[in-house]
């Protein structure tokens, strides 16, 4: 019987899943090397394994390779998966699991898999496969989770699937142990998943404080709606006791000078419509069209006239517009804003500040002015500080107002119509809400309340009734005005600290990066915005840290210099703290440190502290609990990754928190990286003399030294440069700009190559010393070679390709392209060998010497092919500005390629403003086409 396509692709795919059939890529792979290490393993006794894991295991390094990232087991057994999860929470694992078990069921996992962890195979009516563990399964859809990513849920209408299948196949890859360097890798990380079953999944430390809410209380969601909107501009109030002050309105001096004048015009005169969502109610809705458009040019004649500056359409900088798209979601803007895409169009996401339409509003110098330092124009804390640098707010500027016209009208100054606007400026009292108008004449900002007080106020009537009046339109959902008009029955007068320390996080929207026991945290649609510079940090590397109990874990002078000033301990971290401006924030630090407390510490007690010291001195170092494996010190990170520096923590830390915390991280942060150290109250490290309270105590006295405390051993770490003699000298690691799969060659004579396995290329070319490989041996191969000088750049994507139909270049592997090894000379130099379609190709780079004592480097790519290849083109170079003369192709000022064989270059122009030099090569069936160049810089 013959199938459809999309049935006969399912059955094969679903029988591949089945019986697990993979592609090799490891290193390890039995057609290059013989056996695997998984292999290898699953020969051994499992017993004996696991005495040795137990023996020989080192706890810190198993918990760096249980969340670096080619590994990366946190992604689906963190105890943060909740339910529905792919992989089961370790700390739970019954205690009848013996140690041979687990080690079965990571070198074999589909050998018995629990139903809840089964995997579906589903076809869809347009021919997709999707694998994953079912999370919901009705009548109307089927919802899975893929262990491609855990955060993210794939629902499937019912009326779309053709076919389901039970899987066979664990989502735990099966030749996990392939990705680990050794045996004793996988002895290391033996050790910690066992002290992960051992010590159980904790739960959080007890920390004293009333009950957190997931949204807040009525009266003061109601309460924050009512300072949101400054409603005490109007209503006279006594604010002295509420958590929060009064939302103040932008400087208009500042907006006068910086915003487009035809968008004043329409904002003041359709706030909602011009940006829906502002909290600027509507004035003049109960004008008629002309009188109303009238009135809205006269206030903006008068807002130019406090102005000297005039308005001005500026170009856009394409390369800004690409970097600030990148960090407009990296940093933290859509933490509140929605994301946009590469146009800068907002996709729609629940719970998002409004932007509106900024094209129209600003131009590039008066965005990036705003965003390098919002709260001296919104002075309310509302839009935070990023701390961007003035590049930064550039880029972000360009982004956002890419679309911006080149050309705008002309706006004129009419005092006459400006007199006017002032009157009907003070008439409209818009000076109670904007702030930065006391330099105006007759304006004084912050006039008298001009309605009855809130506690006088019948709820039901005015603003919150829902009907037009005179009065101002804050178009308000139905939900909203309720929950004002609930808190206005019943105005709340006290407040507790917690209600305090809430309505502050809510209001200042901390609860988009932060939570506070069930209160707040990051939503799923914004969880993919949050990332990291390494991953081997897992989830606390991209994910703020909670706020529970930080009172309790913080110093008030640390807490105080985060709030006020943005200071942060997490490079890594991409989104930053922002600084919400001291007088908005400056009674959350003493809330915060009142109201957590956590249960008495008893501190060890000790008659000699440099002794004590001297104790902790080896126990953070390598020979001692190893935390230098991990932390930074004094600025220099560890040889795995940067987590938060060592010198700071007796600076920001409460003692009896880090006494607490290192007897029983997990407690504190189940994301943790960090391994229990004394799990049950007995030390891992036997060897070490003192109880865990004694270890602790000596850890903590060498803390306090801070900056000035002797460095642990394993901190400083000698260069690692790689030196080439008479032979060239190969590093198969990670490489700027290629990733994993860059072969570095150093060739006598000084000159060098890295080449892109990955995309069959010439990636960089440099002259001097060959290359320094500390961060590729020592950070678990999740660092990157180092140039030790500058080199020149080569563009990605295959250096030989179709000429008609190129391959669209991006970070991937071209489909027809196929690396086949290299073979070595008796000098050591590799010649490449790879294959484009039925081509087969040979490149080879050697050093030859110019005649005058300057070595070159000379490179000759062989074409051959069973069948006539036509239309080939091979990228000799790309730049700026490239010119030919005596099949001599100059690239900019420092790169000259010679063609030496008898062919000749083109050059094309690209719409990158780039130039590139392409051979057109030909290649008849057994015969070989032989293209030579040689590279003088």
């Amino acid at each position: 019987m013959k199938l459809p396509h999309r049935q006969l692709r399912f059955l094969v795919t679903a029988t591949l899943l089945a019986i697990g059939i993979a592609s090799c890529h490891s290193a390890n792979c039995p057609s290059a090397c013989g056996q695997t290490l998984s292999e290898k393993l699953i020969a051994e006794d499992a017993t004996q394994l696991a005495k040795e894991a137990r023996k020989k295991g080192d706890i810190v390094r198993g918990a760096i390779l249980f969340h670096q990232g080619n590994i990366n087991c946190a992604r689906c057994h963190r105890p943060a998966a909740g339910e529905n999860r792919i992989a089961p929470d370790l700390g739970k694992i019954d205690a009848a699991v013996t140690d041979e078990k687990i080690i079965e069921s990571i070198l074999q996992p589909s050998k018995e898999i629990k139903d809840e962890y089964k995997t579906t195979i589903v076809l869809t009516s347009d021919g997709l496969v999707i694998v994953g563990t079912k999370v919901v399964d009705n009548d109307d859809k089927i919802v899975l989770r893929s262990a491609a990513d855990v955060e993210k849920l794939i629902t499937i209408d019912r009326d779309d699937i053709e076919e389901i299948q039970a899987g066979t196949e664990s989502s735990m890859p099966k030749d996990l142990a392939n990705e680990m360097k050794n045996r004793q890798q996988f002895l290391d990380l033996l050790r910690y998943v066992y002290d992960l079953k051992e010590r159980g999944s904790e739960e959080q430390a007890t920390v004293s404080q009333t009950e957190n809410r997931r949204t807040l209380d009525a009266k003061l969601e109601g309460l924050l709606l009512i300072q949101q909107r400054n409603c005490v501009a109007c209503h006279d109030a006594n604010t002295d006791s509420w958590p929060i002050a009064a939302k103040q309105a932008p400087h208009l001096q500042w907006s006068a000078a910086r915003l487009n004048p035809a968008y004043i015009e329409s904002f003041i005169a359709n706030p909602h419509t011009v940006k829906p969502g502002t909290t600027m109610p509507a004035l003049l809705e109960r004008l008629e069209g002309p009188n109303r458009k009238a009135t809205a040019a006269a206030i903006t004649q008068f807002l130019l006239s406090t102005s000297k500056s005039k308005f001005k359409a500026e170009p856009i900088d394409g390369e800004a517009v690409h970097r600030g798209y990148a960090l407009f979601h990296s940093a933290g803007c859509v933490a509140c804003h929605s994301p946009r895409d590469e146009s800068a169009l907002e996709k729609n996401l629940t719970n998002s500040k409004p932007l509106g339409d900024l094209s129209g509003k600003y131009n590039i110098s008066g965005l990036a002015e705003l965003l390098e330092d919002p709260l001296a124009v919104r002075p309310s804390g509302h839009m935070p500080d990023m701390q961007l640098t003035h590049r930064e707010a550039v880029d972000i500027a360009n982004y956002l107002l890419q679309s911006s016209p080149d050309k705008i009208d002309d706006y004129r100054l009419k005092p006459e119509s400006a007199r006017f606007g002032k009157i009907l400026f003070t008439k409209l009292n818009c000076a109670n809400c904007h702030a930065g108008m006391s330099d105006l004449a007759g304006i004084k900002p912050g006039g008298p309340a001009i309605a009855a007080s809130l506690d006088k106020l019948d709820p039901a009537k005015g603003c919150l009734s829902g009907q037009p009046g005179n009065w101002p339109n804050f178009e308000l959902t139905d939900q909203q005005q309720k929950l004002m008009q609930g808190t206005l029955k019943s105005l709340p007068t006290e407040f507790t600290p917690t209600e305090k320390i809430e309505s502050t996080l809510v209001n200042f929207n901390c609860i988009a990066c932060h939570s506070r026991g069930d209160l707040g945290g990051i939503t799923v649609d914004r969880n993919p915005y949050f990332k990291t510079e390494d991953l081997n940090l897992g989830e606390q590397g991209r994910i703020p840290p909670s706020l529970t109990g930080v009172g309790a874990k913080l110093k008030l002078k640390w807490m105080e210099d985060v709030l006020y000033n943005g200071r942060s301990v997490r490079p890594y971290m991409n989104t930053r703290m922002p600084k919400f401006g001291e007088a908005n924030v400056d009674h959350l630090p003493k809330l915060l440190a009142a109201s957590d407390r956590l249960a008495e510490t008893k501190f060890a007690t000790f008659a000699d502290q440099k002794a004590m010291r001297l104790k902790g001195h080896v126990l953070a170092g390598g020979k001692g609990l190893n935390c230098v494996a991990c932390h930074t010190y004094q600025f220099k990170t560890s040889d795995t990754m940067p987590a938060v520096d060592l010198t700071e923590m007796a600076e920001r830390l409460e003692k009896d928190w880090f006494y607490q915390y290192m007897l029983a991280p997990q407690k504190f942060s189940p994301n943790t990286v960090m391994p229990s150290f004394w799990p049950g109250g007995k030390a891992i490290r036997a060897d070490i003399e003192g109880t865990p309270a004694d270890q602790v105590e000596a850890l903590w006295q060498y803390l306090i030294d801070g900056r000035q405390a002797r460095a642990p051993v394993g901190v400083v770490r000698e260069p690692l440069q790689i030196v080439v003699s008479d032979e060239a000298k190969i590093l198969r690691r990670r490489y700027p700009g290629i990733g994993k799969r860059g072969i570095g060659v150093g060739y006598p004579g000084g000159v060098n190559i890295t080449f892109d396995a990955e995309q069959m290329r010439l990636a960089h070319l440099w002259r001097g010393e060959f290359v320094e490989a500390s961060g590729v041996w020592r950070r678990q191969g999740s660092g990157e070679v180092r140039f030790l000088t500058k080199p020149i750049p080569f563009p990605k994507g295959p250096d030989l390709d179709d000429a008609k139909s190129p391959w669209q270049v991006d970070d991937g592997r071209p489909p027809q392209h196929q690396f086949k090894g290299y073979d070595l000379d008796k000098q050591r130099r590799p010649k490449f060998r790879y294959q484009f379609d039925s081509v087969d190709v040979e490149d080879f780079f050697s050093q030859t010497d110019d005649g005058g004592g300057k070595t070159l480097l000379r490179r000759t790519i062989t074409l051959s092919s069973e069948k006539a290849r036509q239309g080939l083109r091979f990228r000799v170079g790309s730049g700026k500005k490239i010119q030919q003369a005596d099949g001599v192709i100059s690239i900019g000022e420092k790169l000259k390629i010679r063609i030496l064989s008898d062919h000749k270059a083109q050059i094309e122009s690209s719409d990158e403003e780039l130039q590139t030099a392409k051979i057109r090569l030909d290649v008849e069936p057994g015969q070989k086409q032989e293209l030579q160049l040689e590279y003088i810089w």
